[in-house]
């Protein structure tokens, strides 16, 4: 008995149950009132009881593992409409142009056009990265955008991964002012803890802004920890960032690591040579998430972003940071969560006629080859599982095109075990014993097989790298299947029939002679 082969199947079928687990978790045991905790907005979240708190955790780690998606033709999702704000936009270029108005009119639908291209790639790169699979991105009539998010049932989600701006800034603490504030007004931080009352009785300096401070607890969640008085200058922003990674700090805790560009690392040497002892706010989409003490100069153009962060924060901040900042903010248009393209008794009743149709196959396959014929029944369910496992693995999603993959999975899986088999006897009419037959057959059938997939290996690659939408969705599913088909038809099958014969003693096989 070949053991190796026996632990190498083990091996991976342990490891296909791991993956597939959260999807069967998601789908089948999980209440449908705690997946819905994740609709909530973040402001929400943080006001909820710390069981929730951790129940809400639990289920968004739980989504955010290997759960397989299904598409928006399956299961439906969320559909948004954006397009670039005229408000923020005409801003935006009264800022480039210095304030001179007549420039911003002649240069603004030029603007516009760039903008829209750059926030199609943007929005590609960063849903990418937010772990969204298979996002439909698409420029539509005008200066529009759509976005179909398929498996997201969530508005907030979507909003959350859509519309963050990722607009990171440094400005500095006003120590000198929040030095001289009355003690009654902060908390043991020194942050100030009731906004309304410190507004009715201070006036905050023309040149300041108040910002939240925000810190993450311990479910993950952030909190707004009081508020803090900023600088209005920006003495540094997001744009001269030119690489961001996950790091972690002397204690251990995940921060993140980045890198400036050449001008970007000397105004950074230069803002801290200037200012040690000053606190440098971090401010994130409108958020203070840290304001460390300038200890010294700072060259190299290399720096953390430091903070009381989960891992699941650094990864995201990261790819926020990797991905750029929208110049111009998306002003929202239209967003809804829609059904289905088919409904479910459409989808009920083609989930039935395909287990019909799989059944039949499997009832013919051992009608026809008898015992080699169950053995080709075991290889499928592996073959199904193990594609679905696949699939999971790489947060692909589940489509309509994506079944159709599926199903020609299963009949380039059956067409090598009928190669296999018909091979095999052949070498028996030739006057060969069935073990003999069996080893020639199946070395004979090796070649063939192998040249068959790896065309359907090779289109199916260009289809899943290059196409889009279904397509992708086809190509991937039939990648991951044949690849999956290449190791039951001929490491899974093999084994079988070599148990069988060698160890179950079955000499005779009256359908392969």
């Amino acid at each position: 008995m070949d053991w190796i082969r026996l632990f190498v199947i083990v091996v991976v079928l342990a490891l296909g149950v791991v993956i597939i687990r959260p999807t069967y978790e998601w789908y089948f045991v999980v209440p449908k009132e705690d997946k819905e905790l994740l609709s909530l907005p973040m402001e929400e979240v943080s006001k909820l009881s710390p069981e929730l708190k951790k129940k809400y955790n639990e289920i968004k780690k739980l989504r955010n593992s290997t759960v397989l998606n299904m598409g928006l033709d399956l299961r439906g999702g969320i559909y948004i409409t954006l397009e670039p704000d005229p408000v923020d936009m005409t801003n935006f270029l009264l800022d480039r142009f210095e304030g001179d108005m007549e420039k911003v009119v002649s240069e603004y639908e030029k603007e516009l056009e760039s903008q829209v291209s750059i926030s199609l790639e943007i929005l590609r790169n960063r849903l990418d990265q937010f772990g969204v699979a298979d996002p439909v991105i698409r420029r539509e009539s005008g200066y529009r955008i759509s976005v179909e998010l398929p498996g997201i049932s969530s508005i907030a989600q979507a909003r959350e991964a859509i519309s963050k701006a990722g607009k990171l800034e440094f400005k500095f603490v006003d120590d000198e002012y929040m030095n001289s504030i009355d003690r009654k007004y902060l908390n043991n931080e020194g942050l100030i803890s009731d906004l309304t009352l410190f507004l009715k009785d201070n006036v905050v300096p023309s040149d300041d802004e108040i910002y939240g401070y925000y810190e993450t607890d311990e479910f993950g969640v952030p909190v707004l920890k009081g508020f803090i008085i900023l600088k209005k200058e920006v003495v540094l922003d997001g744009s001269y960032i030119s690489d961001a990674r996950v790091g972690q700090d002397q204690f251990g805790r995940p921060v993140v690591d980045f890198s400036l560009t050449l001008e970007g690392a000397d105004i950074f040497a230069e803002i801290t040579r200037n200012n040690v002892g000053r606190r440098l706010a971090i401010v994130l989409d409108g958020r203070v998430r840290s304001a460390p003490v300038i200890q010294t100069e700072i060259l190299g153009g290399r720096g953390q972003i430091t903070g009381v962060f989960t891992l699941e924060e650094v990864n995201s901040l990261v790819s926020v940071l990797k991905s750029g900042a929208l110049s111009v903010k998306l002003k929202e248009i239209e967003i809804r969560a829609i059904g289905p393209s088919l409904g479910a008794d459409s989808i009920s009743l083609g989930t039935r006629a395909a287990l019909i149709g799989i059944l039949l196959v499997f009832a013919f396959a051992i009608f026809y080859y008898k015992t080699f014929g169950f053995i080709t029944t075991i290889s499928l369910i592996l073959n199904l599982f193990l594609t679905l496992a696949g699939l999971a693995l790489f947060r692909a999603t589940l489509t309509l095109p994506g079944i159709a993959g599926l199903a020609l999975t299963i009949g380039m899986a059956i067409d090598a075990n009928v190669l296999q088999f018909e091979r095999i006897k052949e070498e028996i009419r030739n006057g060969k014993d069935l073990v003999t037959a069996m080893k020639v057959g199946f070395d004979k059938a090796f070649v063939t097989i192998i040249d068959t997939h790896v065309t359907v290996i090779i289109s199916s690659f260009i289809l899943s790298t290059y196409g889009y939408g279904p397509i992708k969705g086809f190509g991937t599913t039939l990648l991951v299947g044949i690849i999956v088909s290449l190791f039951t038809s001929i490491f899974v099958v093999r084994f079988l029939a070599d148990f069988v014969v060698q160890k179950l003693r079955l000499r005779f096989l009256p359908a392969l002679v």
